[in-house]
């Protein structure tokens, strides 16, 4: 696997889709000469992808990007015990992950098959307390007018 990537290597990045997205490097920069803490061993690198309109360029790190469209990202790669570390990292550049070691579709499937039957009371009770959202009040409309006054002109 590689450990870093060259000028115009071919790399895949997440940016938001269900697939990962095709680019190219075309810059790999590092901050060490703001002289603001940066680790010189970190290096970031600047990916174009070709859209139709206009190039868009994304910044990423080695951790953020795929060598093959297959996926995974580097993140994933590493040792599966940081499972936790890794989220948290997603989480703060915006890709939250679901929990992969459970399998939603077994869980609802198994609440399903858990679950009893509702009685014929609980349907009926149902069907009663839906009828009566349903229904309303008739508008009463007032049809008493109020009486006309009649100024009276005063004499002078």
């Amino acid at each position: 696997m590689n450990k870093e990537y060259a000028i115009k290597s071919k790399v895949w990045i997440h940016i938001g889709e269900r697939k990962l997205v095709e680019g190219r490097v075309v810059e790999v920069i590092d901050l060490e000469h703001l002289k603001e803490g940066h680790n010189p061993d970190r290096e970031l690198y600047i990916i174009e992808l070709k859209t139709g309109i206009d190039d868009v360029y994304e910044v990423r790190d080695f951790d953020q990007i795929s060598p093959d469209a297959a996926g995974p990202i580097n993140l994933f790669r590493k040792d599966r015990t940081e499972h936790v570390k890794n989220n948290r990292l997603l989480k703060k550049i915006g890709m939250p992950i679901p929990n992969v070691e459970s399998n939603v579709l077994l869980e609802i499937s198994n609440e399903l098959d858990n679950d009893s039957e509702p009685t014929a009371a609980e349907i009926h009770a149902a069907i009663d307390q839906s009828l009566k959202g349903t229904t309303h009040e008739p508008l009463n409309l007032s049809n008493d007018k109020p009486k006309r006054r009649y100024f009276k002109k005063k004499k002078a």
